[in-house]
């Protein structure tokens, strides 16, 4: 398998674990909906929910990025491991984000500080993944138009803001606990 469909299976798989665990989430326990928001309200929420949908198009353009136009360039040009760093990180931003929104429903749930320190931990470890590919992106070397690799930058930073930011920093002090 080449490191393009490694990192497409990753993403797929990754993609629908994220996914997957809002829907059930949301499904199974539609009492914490709005407990889930962890005290952001008005303004803030409709901030939040733009937000969210910028950091996704961030995510969309981060992929399409590595899967059509960086070719293997991206995986050749770093660290010691280079092929299996851009994995092994994007694998866990998308572990660690999935992990979230359980954790975070246990949480609320039993009101064991476990939980909430998880819930923590998985928010920080996702904005610290992506300060890792923030810098593997912009340290690589990419022989097709500069737009393109500027936009998948672009994409990642905002994804990290949201990440570290909004959800790390902002939703962490906000939260009713």
């Amino acid at each position: 398998m080449s490191t393009i469909q490694l990192f497409t299976v990753i993403n797929i798989l990754g993609g629908i674990s994220v996914l997957g665990s809002y829907v059930i989430g949301l499904t199974l326990y539609p009492e914490h909906r709005d407990a889930l928001w962890g005290g952001i309200t008005g303004g803030l929420r409709t901030l939040f929910v733009i937000s969210m949908l910028l950091a996704a198009l961030g995510y969309l353009t981060f992929s399409y990025f590595v899967i059509f136009k960086s070719g293997t360039q991206i995986y050749t040009q770093i660290s010691e491991i280079k092929p299996y760093m851009v994995h092994l990180t994007f694998a866990v931003f998308l572990i660690s984000a999935s992990i979230w929104m359980p954790s975070t429903i246990t949480y609320l749930n039993t009101s064991n500080v476990v939980w909430w320190w998880t819930t923590v931990a998985t928010l920080w470890i996702t904005g610290l993944s992506l300060v890792i590919l923030v810098i593997i992106v912009s340290q690589t070397q990419f022989n097709g138009s500069n737009l393109i690799k500027t936009f998948a930058c672009a994409g990642l930073i905002y994804m990290t803001f949201h990440c570290l930011v909004l959800d790390g920093i902002i939703w962490v002090i906000r939260f009713n606990r």
